[in-house]
């Protein structure tokens, strides 16, 4: 059997006409070991990629407020070429790096159409970042066109036209003359043949869109720091007026002239922190891929050695992602809806397990004559007002509360108590002497208030949710 052998030109390697030979070839153990090593790397940075990206894209969908803002649109088509990118290395390129030959072989049809799809979502992001630029300088720089030129229909005509763009970026390697294929040995893709125009082409959409990058932040800089002068200069003005009207006033006697301060509002300009935190996103996630493709194009000519191109496709890896990572650092809004998502359930649990151990270890205190006690969904509320003329609430409290819990029908509340539908001998006692008294109480007639004929414990029947199962005393 005979091995690969690659001849080096331009900067890359690519392999001579006559090999590889269609048998599998033999690797050696080093090469066997290194292999292992890239493909454990690689499945780790892919597998952190892909379910980041997934969940930001569920995380937006969920959020009626981010789903409708036009900006969070293009962060969720820049998630999902991520993801279509990730799902290729997962099923193309990492398996190929693993078994060589035995998985696809160099000029198989398969290689070319999975790298001309992987091509298609790399160009289409690649024009969406310089895309996410522009939506940021028109936000910060002319927020009044804003609303006008990103409407929600203008905003997906623009999307599918991105990926339009990107597809027919892509085309050409479909054909012979502009193939791009993956090279398992030396773990990057390589042109073939080497000297094809197409890399022109790559070249000039990977530019345009990091011209519009650069461009479009560094005015974006630039209206900041002016924003910046302006609102110290706003300040200022506003401290001075209201020293000078503060000094009209005293003099005068009045403050009437302070009240006209509240007519002061800053700069129709400045730059709100929401926008400055998308422009952050998207600048971080710019320069990473500023980094990603000026390695790719000039690292081979460079140094040329398979663990640098490692270094080059780990970068397009790292890329796809740094995306989520920016978004979930960065963006409060986006991370307190995943963490809702995601622990909802464990929330809602904690919660009633609070909400029961709060019931058991707490005491029922005795409200007010005249005021009422509710038991809403198994809970009694705290907040019932002592009397001083009562005893307190006896120890045996926290049993009793448990036995709420079990089966709340069988207890009644009483003067902001609980007792139990079976009274002891000691409470019917009580209760007796308790309306002997309201009866002699109540035939002693008061000139000053209307008499009450057959006094008696009057109850009141609720069958709202709230109290139903229970009775008034």
């Amino acid at each position: 059997m005979e091995e690969y052998k690659y001849e080096y030109e331009d900067g890359w390697f690519s392999p001579k006409e006559d090999l590889p030979p269609e048998d599998v070839a033999l690797r050696s153990d080093d090469q066997a070991r290194d292999d292992v090593i890239v493909v454990s790397i690689w499945l780790v940075m892919l597998t952190y990629a892909l379910v980041s990206n997934i969940l930001i894209v569920f995380g937006i969908l969920k959020s009626s407020a981010m789903r409708t803002a036009t900006s969070y649109w293009f962060i969720i088509s820049l998630a999902v070429c991520d993801i279509v990118m990730c799902i290729i290395s997962l099923v193309h390129l990492v398996p190929a790096t693993a078994f060589h030959d035995a998985f696809v072989e160099y000029m198989s049809t398969r290689n070319i159409v999975m790298i001309f799809i992987y091509d298609l979502f790399w160009y289409s992001a690649v024009l969406q970042l310089g895309l996410m630029a522009g939506n940021r300088f028109v936000s910060i720089v002319y927020p009044m066109e804003y609303k006008w030129m990103f409407s929600q229909n203008r905003s997906i005509v623009i999307l599918i036209f991105m990926y339009f763009l990107g597809f027919l970026s892509s085309l050409p390697t479909l054909f012979p003359c502009c193939h791009t294929l993956w090279n398992s040995d030396y773990y990057i893709t390589v042109y073939d043949p080497m000297d094809t125009w197409y890399k022109y082409v790559d070249m000039g959409v990977n530019s345009l869109s990091l011209l519009m990058m650069v461009f479009s932040y560094a005015i974006i800089i630039y209206k900041v720091r002016e924003s910046g002068k302006a609102m110290a200069k706003y300040q200022l003005t506003l401290r001075t007026r209201l020293l000078f009207q503060q000094q009209a006033a005293q003099m005068n006697g009045s403050s009437e002239g302070c009240t006209r301060t509240t007519s002061l509002r800053p700069p129709r300009s400045q730059v709100s922190k929401k926008e400055m935190r998308l422009f952050i996103q998207f600048f971080v996630v710019s320069v990473v891929f500023l980094l990603t493709w000026t390695t790719w194009q000039w690292l081979p000519y460079i140094y040329h050695s398979k663990w640098a191109y490692f270094v080059m496709t780990s970068l397009f890896f790292i890329n796809n992602s740094v995306n989520p990572t920016v978004y979930l650092l960065f963006n409060t809004q986006l991370r307190r809806e995943l963490h809702y998502l995601l622990c909802r359930r464990h929330a809602i649990a904690a919660a009633q397990n609070r909400r029961k151990r709060t019931l058991l270890n707490s005491h029922v205190n005795p409200v007010q004559n005249g005021d009422g006690t509710e038991l809403r969904n198994g809970t009694i509320p705290s907040s019932t007002a002592s009397n001083p003329n009562e005893g307190s609430q006896s120890s045996n409290s926290s049993s009793t509360e448990y036995s709420v819990l079990k089966d709340p029908r069988k207890f009644l509340i009483h003067n902001g108590g609980m007792i139990s539908k079976k009274p002891s001998k000691r409470s019917k006692a009580k209760e007796k002497d308790n309306a002997n008294t309201n009866i002699n109480n109540a035939s002693i007639p008061n000139p000053g208030s209307p008499q009450i004929s057959s006094p008696q414990n009057i109850v009141f029947a609720n069958d709202s949710d709230s109290t139903k199962g229970f009775s008034v005393l």
